[in-house]
This record gives C-alpha cells, structure tokens and sequence, in this order.
C-alpha cells in the first residue's frame, strides 16, 4: 500500500526529529554526519551508507549515526543491518523511546509484529500520554495493525492520537479514516459487500463529531465514496437516495450533482437526469458537463441528431485538461454514428475512444466497446473490459458475460469462454445465441452430449433459426443418430433452399436412411445451384438414384468401381495412396461405404456388409461416412 509507504517514511523523518541525544563529538565527525544525512534527505542511499560508515570507524557509539544508519539500511531493504544498528543505539540508551520505536519499526518490517507490538506497548506504558514519544507509539501501532490486517484496531490506535491531543485531528482522525477505507477496499475485493459498506460508514462516523472546514470536507469526500460504491455494487437506489440527502444538505455540491446526474443516466432515469441538469447548466464552467449529459437524455429519446450536435458542442467546450470527459465524449459521439447507419465511421470513432482511455462503466456501454474491439480482431482487449463489468457487480448482465464469453473464444481460451458463457445462461437460461455458442463450443471439446442439449433447447426458443437446426443435426451425426439427425437436418434444408451444402447432406443422409424420393428432390436443388465442378458426393448419388446418369461420373477409384473399370481390390488399393497414415485410411473409409452403397444397390447383402465392415475398421468415429457405414450396419 502506497500509503503506508508514505507514513512509515514520515514516521522515520519525525523519529530522527525528536532531538536524539548526540555525545561529544568532534567537528570533523559531525561535519560527515551533515552530509550522511544530506544524502539521505535527497534519496542517495548509498552515499549516506558510506558517510555513515566514516563515522562509526572514527566513533562507534555516536547515536545519531547509528539511528541514521537503521534508517538507510531499511530503506534500502536491509533489514537486519537495520535491526542491528538500532539494537545498538538502544544498548547505548536503554531509556530512549525513540530507540524502542525505531527497533519497532525495524521489526514491523520484519514481519516480526509481535515483538514490534510489544515494544510499542512498553513506550505506550511508560511515555505520558500527550508526549510525542505516545503519538508516535499509536501511530506505528495503528500502520502494524493495518499490515496485519486488522483495521478496526488500527483506526482505534490512531484514535487515541487524537484522544490525547485534539490539535492533531487531521492527521489522526484522516489516519483512522484511512484504516478503514482499507478495511472496505479488502473486504470490497473479498466479496463482501455489505461489510465494504459498513467500513465506510466507520470512516464516515471517525468524523461525525468534529467541527470545521476540514471535517465537513472529508465527511462529503467519504459520503460520495459511498455513493460510489454502492453504484458499482449494482445499489443503485441506495446510491441515488444518498446523494439526494448530500444535496439536500449541499445544494451547491457540484461534484455530488454531477456524480447523481451520471447515476440517472446509467439506470436510465432520463426524467430525473432533466431536473438535475438544471443547476449544472447554469454554471458556465460546467458547460461541456451539461451538454454531455443532455447528449446522453436526448440519445436516450432516440434524438440522435440533437444528440450528436450536444456532443458535439461540448467537445467545443471542453478545457484542455477534460482528458476523461472527452474520452466519454468521442464514445458516445460514436454511438451516435452507428445510430445513424454509418458504421466505418463509428468504428473509428469507438475505437479511437477506446485507445484514448475510455473505460465503459455499464454493461450497455461495454457491449458496445467491445463488439467494436471484437470487430477489430482485438479480443485481448475487449476481454478487459468485459471482466470489469462482470466480474465486479453484484447483479451482472447476461448479455456481458456471454460477449466475455466470445471474446475468450476469439482469444483461444475455450476454458474461459465455456465459464463465462455458463455464467451468462446461469442468469438468463432462456438465450437461444448464447445456448448455441455455448453448444458449438461443447462439440468443438468433444462434449457430444452437452452440445445437443444446448442446440435443442436453442432450437426450441429459436425455431426459425435454420443454422441451429443444421448444427444440431451435425451433432446427432456425430453420435451415430443418423435417422434423427436426417429429420433435423432435413426441417433446416427446407429452411434453407438456397443453401447447396445443407441440400447435399439431406441428400446423403435421406439415401443412407432408405429414403429415395426425399434424397432425390434434396439432391435436384443441389444440382440447381451447382451445376458445375460438383461434388463427388452429388455423383456418386445421382448415379445410385438413376444408373443411366453414368456418364456424370468422374475418373476417381468409386467411379471407376461403378462403371466396372475397377475391382474391389484395384479401388481400395487406389485409395489407400495418400501423403499420411490418417489421410489414406479417411479415403479407404469412404471408397468402402460408397463400393458398399453400390453394391446394396444390385441387391448384394453379403458383399454390402463386407464393404461396411472395412469403412469401420479403416475410419473413425469422426468421419462421416464411418458414422453412416455403422448405422448401415446395425440396421440392415
């Protein structure tokens, strides 16, 4: 925590402030103390190392060297020169409780907090409670408390700073604030939300007493933390409710107005946006802010235009330091052109807002970040984005996760994607995109089974969706389900006429299934729209349809075979030539379910089964024609 970096190095300046006693020493020595300790002030470490070092050789026992030299050894993270060289100052002046504090602090950095603890007890028992040696015993104590973790004893121990000496309540009361600000943050990451809550509230309460200028500041800067808070939980009624009482306290808190006025246009409350955009836009320096959030009501309204020119102007307006305000500027200007149907536009714009630092804080404006960063082939950077959304509400959207989960396909983190996509479904299972992306991600595992559930049930929510019907009748392919994955894929061919590839698959898989004239009539639309260079699959068919189609044929092994050029052997053996193992065995597979589809044809059981038999042992369940050639088999 950079924080506490901050108040261990203060700490360490007002331990060596406290007028450590210095014994007689002559001028050449406290001369190389002046620059030991000059180098120290300025961050040469080293330099003040060796200075250091000059001294202790010419007086071992001179104190402010040795407090120094613990100093500098631990802040270049030298923790046991440090301890021993403020065991030693302490040896020299056991009585000294700068010399306790400092081997406490030494300790604390050691993790050695128990002993550090003890210490600190020990000045806390002996100094008077006002003196500056019990400030800053309660001071380390409350920065080991917190390195411990534990915040409410840590916020106490500053507390008591203040208890003994009013004067110090900025410091003491801004330290225990801080401790629990710390505490919400820990248990904020943790998960427990409602614990994150009460810790601002105790640091809220640190200052519900006090009086002042100050007081009145950090009390305002805590309740719109606060605020803030319960936004990114998802509270958004708690959060509107909260700064309605800010405002009805401060009515000229521009800051809080700004920050409600911005919550009314995440939850879309366009109405109650209007009423507050009134007092903003009466002050001419939050011109840009007023446009902009008009901008936004207007887009809302489906006012693209207005809303444009209002974005527009306040890009006009803007001071040059609006860095953050420009960013949401030229994002929602985008939105506006994609509105407007001038896509290659918008996506510059988008994506030059996106680069700029341009950060979605609702799930609507991820979304749209991210299909323009999707569009872009630029997954790793939509995944980002996506995960601050989901991954920190209390009520995240489906639609996130589920673009969270293309996004990690696009990445090729399959693993990720399938848990982000189950996230989605667990929110909303009745998303039919969602269910077949989660299905085509199953079957591409291998999750054959899960893959069909996902289809049917997107098939079911979705029936006008051929490509899904086409997808799940693929599957029941794959699984050996042949008749059902015909009557599938024949409802998606119907669907899709125009669509040659589904139309010759029907037509394999109706032939395969004994269903002539409905193979014949998917077969006669394929060759409708592919009357050239067709496949070998639409041949072989149209010859085993109709025998008088023979010079359709081609030259290949199967052609061969029907025209009677080739024997059995001579076609398997033609087929067997390939560049690999898994190649050749593919070809032998297929030539000896098309030689068997022939056969079966002229009525040749026994040979029919043969050929079957070698496609199973040549292929694998992976490969189409095995798949057919075992259904085949267990049927006839």
């Amino acid at each position: 925590m950079l924080f506490r970096a901050h108040i261990f190095f203060g700490l360490l300046l007002s331990l060596s402030c406290l007028g450590v006693y210095a014994a007689p020493s002559t001028d050449r020595i406290e001369f190389y103390y002046g620059i030991a300790e000059g180098n120290y002030l300025i961050g040469d470490l080293q330099g003040a190392e060796r200075g250091i070092e000059q001294i202790l050789r010419l007086n071992p026992n001179y104190l402010p060297a040795l407090t120094l030299q613990a100093r500098a050894m631990l802040d270049q993270g030298k923790s046991e020169s440090a301890l021993a060289a403020a065991e030693r100052a302490l040896s020299l002046e056991p009585e000294n409780n700068e010399h306790v504090l400092l081997k406490a602090l030494v300790l604390g950095n050691m993790q050695r907090r128990d002993e550090a603890s003890a210490l600190i007890q020990q000045v806390l028992e002996q100094a008077p409670t006002q003196s500056d040696d019990a400030r800053a015993a309660n001071q380390l104590l409350g920065l080991l408390r917190m390195a411990a973790g534990e915040w409410d004893q840590a916020a106490e121990a500053f507390n008591n700073i203040y208890l003994a000496d009013p004067s110090s309540a900025n410091s003491s009361l801004r330290l225990s604030s801080e401790a629990y600000l710390e505490k919400a943050r820990v248990e904020m990451q943790a998960g427990a939300h409602d614990e994150a809550v009460a810790a601002i509230d105790q640091a809220i309460a640190v200052y519900q007493a006090e009086t002042g200028k100050e007081a009145l500041q950090q009390r305002t800067a805590l309740r719109l933390m606060r605020a803030r808070l319960l936004t990114q939980m998802g509270r958004f009624e708690a959060a509107i409710k909260d700064l309605q009482m800010l405002i009805g306290q401060q009515a000229d808190n521009y800051e809080a107005l700004i920050t409600l006025a911005s919550l009314y246009a995440s939850v879309e409350r366009w109405d109650s946006l209007e009423a507050v955009l009134e007092p903003i836009s009466q002050q001419p320096q939050l011109k840009d802010v007023a446009l902009y959030l008009s901008g936004r009501a207007a887009l809302a309204q489906n006012r693209v235009g207005t809303a444009r020119a209002k974005f527009e102007a306040a890009i006009d307006a803007l001071p040059s330091e609006a860095e953050q305000l420009r960013r949401s500027l030229y994002f929602y200007r985008g939105i506006c052109l994609q509105r407007l149907n001038r896509q290659a536009e918008a996506q510059v714009a988008l994506l030059a807002a996106i680069d700029a630092g341009f950060r979605p804080e609702t799930s609507e404006e991820a979304l749209i970040a991210s299909r323009a960063l999707l569009r872009a082939q630029r997954p790793a950077d939509a995944i980002p984005i996506l995960e601050a959304i989901t991954l920190n509400r209390i009520a995240p959207n489906a639609a996130a996760w589920a673009m969270l989960g293309r996004a990690h396909l696009a990445a090729d983190t399959p693993a990720l994607a399938l848990s982000a996509l189950n996230e989605s479904l667990q929110i909303d299972s009745e998303q039919a995109d969602t269910r077949a992306l989660r299905g085509s991600l199953l079957r591409k595992v291998g999750d054959l089974t899960g893959a069909l559930s996902d289809y049917q049930v997107a098939s079911r929510l979705a029936p006008e969706n051929a490509s899904i019907a086409y997808a799940s009748g693929l599957v029941h392919l794959q699984l050996g389900e042949i008749a059902q994955a015909e009557q599938v894929i024949a409802g998606a061919a119907q669907q899709l006429p125009d669509n040659a590839g589904i139309q010759l698959l029907h037509a394999l898989l109706a032939y395969t299934t004994h269903q002539a004239e409905a193979a014949i009539a998917s077969l006669r639309r394929y060759q409708a729209k592919v009357t050239e260079n067709q496949n070998p699959t639409a041949l072989y068919l149209d010859f085993l349809l109709d025998s008088q189609n023979s010079d359709q044929l081609n030259d290949d092994e199967v052609s061969r075979y029907f025209k009677g050029e080739y024997t059995r052997k001579q076609a398997l053996d033609a087929s067997g030539t390939a560049e690999t193992p898994a190649q050749a065995r593919w070809q032998i597979c297929s030539t000896a379910f098309w030689l068997a589809q022939f056969e079966r044809a002229q009525g040749k059981d026994k040979t029919h089964r043969e050929l079957l038999k070698i496609a199973l042992e040549a292929g694998n369940p992976d490969l189409t024609e095995f798949q057919l050639a075992k259904w085949q088999l267990e049927k006839n």
